[in-house]
């Protein structure tokens, strides 16, 4: 009898043992804490250097790194979901920018006087967005290449991870490399939850304003102050029988003002041949943009103080749109030699006419 007892209670111990073990381990596979560490090399930083790593969506910090003879000094921590991060520098006036913070060990190679990342790698997403960068050493001179491969890679990552926030950011992150139509269509792709993210409701209804003013569309009006302060209107150039290249800039844009003397040497060579150069303040000060005009020498007009944003959906400086005669746009987005291409490609066939 006793021993029956104790075969008894034995038994249900042994039960109780393995169903706490079973709960065990469905907790631990229910725990979707991200653990994450971060580790590489950094080039050009002082013997002893502090960097910050910050979420590139909530501005918040993760975690201050301490950089030893060039490499960082390895730190990790824990996270409730992946994070799209970028680096700032101690005087928290630039940017890094971005890599991701997930499951496993980032590697990154920042270069502090460059203000760029040279490799990111060592996660899965990581080691996808780092084609990115590679590409973006490849064909910097060819921006019309550039933006094919870049939107190959874009595409491929959000077809492999269309739940990932990673996802939704590039497509913000590259949106001046895309057509709103391309955009919309990466849109597309993602997960319904991401599709309902504020963020991307917010980039939709921005890619919707710049396919009303895509190629083959008619110009609309944009109106601001001159540098004398008096009103100044696109129409007055726009639509007036002489093509029209738009640049919008700004004073606190470096690529813009980088930009700026390939964009004069086009004026000069074209005013004689039916082209208007204007030139768009984005969210600048008057002052400011006088500055620069003035240290620059740009020599055609300027419209500030207007709403490109809003009007024709520019979020990304520097940014071109070239208009025909009759105001139609003829081409948007053109950087560097495309400039110069489509250019001359026009005026070889205004010649035939």
């Amino acid at each position: 009898m006793i021993k029956n007892a104790l075969t008894t209670l034995l038994i249900a111990l042994v039960s109780m043992t393995g169903q706490a073990q079973g709960l065990l381990q469905e907790e631990q596979n229910l725990d979707t804490t991200i653990h994450w560490k971060l580790e590489g090399t950094v080039d050009n930083a002082e013997p002893t250097d502090t960097l910050y790593v910050i979420d590139m969506e909530t501005q918040r910090d993760f975690a201050c790194l301490q950089v030893k003879d060039g490499k960082i000094v390895a730190t990790g921590g824990t996270l409730d979901e992946p994070a799209v991060c970028g680096i700032m520098t101690k005087d928290r006036r630039r940017w890094i920018s971005a890599f991701v913070l997930e499951k496993g060990t980032a590697n990154i190679h920042v270069d502090i006087k460059k203000n760029y990342l040279q490799h990111i790698g060592g996660t899965p997403v990581n080691d996808e967005m780092n084609a990115i960068l590679t590409e973006s050493r490849l064909n910097t001179s060819n921006p019309t290449l550039f933006s094919q491969n870049i939107y190959r890679i874009v595409n491929g990552i959000i077809e492999k991870y269309p739940n990932h926030i990673v996802s939704s950011f590039l497509i913000d992150w590259c949106k001046s490399s895309f057509t709103p139509t391309q955009s919309l269509g990466l849109i597309d792709k993602l997960s319904a939850e991401l599709q309902e993210s504020l963020k991307i409701d917010r980039l939709k209804e921005n890619l919707l304003l710049q396919q009303e003013t895509e190629v083959g569309k008619q110009f609309k009006e944009l109106t601001g102050i001159s540098p004398d302060k008096k009103p100044a209107a696109l129409s007055t150039y726009v639509g007036q029988g002489n093509y029209v290249l738009v640049d919008f800039w700004a004073s606190w844009c470096g690529p813009c003002k980088a930009e700026m003397p390939h964009i004069i040497e086009i004026y000069e060579k074209y005013k004689d041949k039916g082209l208007k150069v204007i030139g768009v303040t984005v969210e600048d000060m008057p002052e400011k943009s006088d500055s620069i005009v003035k240290q620059l020498g740009i020599p055609f007009p300027q419209i500030y103080e207007s709403t490109p944003m809003s009007t024709y959906g520019v979020t990304a400086i520097p940014h071109t749109i070239l208009f025909a005669p009759d105001g139609t746009i003829l081409a948007r987005g053109l950087r560097g030699e495309d400039i110069e291409k489509k250019l001359t490609e026009v005026f070889s066939n205004k010649k035939k006419d």
